[in-house]
């Protein structure tokens, strides 16, 4: 199968500790990415996201018996 460059963001220290993890395990970067990208797509592993929000200033809440409407 040829090969094709992938190019994207991530984080700067979970790059700088990737990098160090494969130096430290004599792995190839690439070949743990798309060992990575393998599992994930037979389903070996999932991705969980969490979402969070801040509310600023005050928060008035009713309870459903107050409200008139």
């Amino acid at each position: 199968m040829a090969r094709k460059p992938f190019t994207t963001t991530i984080d700067e220290d979970v790059q700088t500790d990737f990098k160090k993890a494969c130096s430290d395990n004599d792995d190839k970067m690439n070949d743990v990415l798309e060992a990575f990208m393998k599992g994930y797509i037979d389903g070996d592993f999932t991705v969980e996201k969490e979402v969070t929000f801040k509310v600023k200033g005050k928060v008035n809440a009713k309870k459903e018996a107050d409200d008139p409407r």
